[in-house]
């Protein structure tokens, strides 16, 4: 490890490159960055970068954890560490203009394939590294997209890695053509003006066709969902942060084995199966993992994945307990974002995973953080290890969707009965109707807190009584 401090546009800086034991190869640099795009086929289906990557990181502080991370789980090999130590990124480069003539001599002697950048790169920083550095940039959000390229495995996730995708490089390419030197690149927009204006409408028709046809994922989705509602089935999702264990959750409630590794993102598609050892129908989903400082195009490229969270009618939201107090409250502050602006907090249960990792003074602590949520549940500690809490939670889940009530209400008809014989009939188990004139008498099982408003629409003419 080689240190150099240094201070440059009156900003501290130290420089660290940490080499790892491989000897590099002194391969001539090429005339020209390999296309950190997709060199003008932007519009096709194109294979993520897989593994044999080497990788060169570069950061602006000490916290770059999550971002080795993210070079782990996408099979890259980190060949070392750039690092210099700025308050906020250089507005053209990142790094400053001195600390990037180091930076190319790194890049050039260690012949990365790319030079990763912990944070976010607009455009016009994206195509000056580039264009001096000689080789393939990510920012935080290529590489995310490139994990996901990795792991999308049906069509409705492959087509929402395409479509966001799509989102992240078309201002690129813009950057490249505004600055003009997108002929630069071997085989990238040659042509003219012309060819790029055909271009930008075959992305704009590529786009329209990747959205209509997630809608008509979402509408099957929602078909589904109507089908096992239907049915009796309830629906309970597993959401959290990236790598908080809700495969490992999921595989321990419904005994399946999807693949659970230690590393983010390894559940790209939804899997729903039944909660076992349990006699009511109950179906849990594990779902794809929140992630942080996303721009709101990623979410929305992501929909109908959300969608099947918000619409479950129980969302168990996992906490990570081997995770710092500060990590753990700025996870909750993300999931507060995300999932309240969809459904209401009463129907998300706060799971504190891998209990087995945290002391009881973390325990404490970690439930103090809960407390201080927008979320109303008792927080449940769990271990899908150890299983500890496991009985716990899947007794609350079934505790949950038990309707140990049993009342006759009688409801006029008329009026706003309809929209209140709607909620009967998604929020009870409705045993008989019988109508009458003028009046509807239906015999249901319902929940103590379902009484207020089960009063509030009807008049209940018997019970409530306890189910036996």
């Amino acid at each position: 490890m080689t240190s150099n401090p240094s201070r440059e546009d009156g900003v501290a800086s130290d420089t660290f490159y940490l080499p790892q034991s491989d000897s590099y190869a002194n391969d001539p640099l090429k005339a020209s960055p390999p296309p950190s795009v997709s060199n003008g086929n932007l519009f096709e289906a194109r294979p993520p970068l897989r593994g044999e990557m080497d990788v060169l990181l570069v950061g602006l502080n000490d916290d770059l954890g999550e971002v080795r991370a993210l070079i782990g789980s996408a099979g890259y090999r980190l060949k070392g560490e750039f690092l210099q130590r700025r308050d906020h990124p250089d507005s053209k480069y990142f790094v400053g203009k001195g600390k990037l003539e180091e930076l190319k001599k790194v890049v050039k002697e260690t012949g990365v394939d790319v030079v990763v950048f912990a944070g976010t790169l607009r455009p016009s920083q994206h195509h000056e590294l580039e264009k001096a550095l000689h080789a393939q940039c990510f920012d935080r959000l290529r590489l995310i997209l490139e994990i996901f390229s990795q792991r999308a495995h049906n069509r409705e996730a492959m087509l929402q890695v395409e479509l966001a995708m799509l989102q992240y490089e078309v201002p690129i390419l813009k950057e490249w053509i505004h600055s003009g030197t997108a002929g630069e690149r071997p085989g990238f927009m040659a042509g003219g003006e012309y060819r790029v204006d055909a271009y930008y409408e075959t992305v704009k028709r590529k786009m329209k066709k990747i959205r209509d046809d997630l809608q008509l994922v979402r509408k099957e989705r929602a078909r589904r969902r109507d089908h096992r509602h239907d049915r009796g089935f309830y629906h309970v999702s597993i959401a959290g942060y990236a790598n908080a264990g809700k495969s490992s959750l999921f595989n321990a409630l419904s005994g399946e084995r999807v693949l659970v590794e230690d590393r983010p993102f390894t559940t790209l598609s939804t899997t729903t199966r039944a909660l076992k050892d349990v006699r009511r129908r109950i179906l849990i989903t594990d779902t794809v993992g929140l992630v942080s400082d996303v721009p709101l195009w990623l979410i929305e490229a992501f929909h109908s994945t959300f969608e099947e969270v918000f619409a479950s009618d129980l969302v168990l939201l996992l906490v990570d307990a081997s995770d710092s107090l500060h990590e753990i409250e700025a996870k909750l502050h993300l999931a507060e974002n995300t999932l309240l602006s969809g459904m209401d907090a009463d129907r998300i249960q706060l799971v504190l995973s891998k209990a087995d990792l945290a002391s009881p003074e973390v325990r404490d602590r970690c439930l103090a953080a809960f407390r201080g949520s927008m979320f109303v549940r008792s927080p449940v500690p769990v271990s899908a290890t150890t299983g500890e809490g496991l009985e716990d939670l899947r007794t609350l889940i079934t505790a949950e969707f038990r309707q140990p009530l049993q009342l006759t209400v009688r409801v006029s008809q008329g009026g706003g009965s309809a929209a209140f014989m709607n909620w009967l009939h998604d929020e009870t188990d409705i045993v008989d109707i019988a109508y009458e004139e003028r009046v509807v008498n239906v015999r249901l099982h319902c929940r103590e807190r379902d009484l207020p408003r089960i009063h509030a629409g009807g008049e209940v003419v018997e019970g409530p009584t306890e189910v036996t």
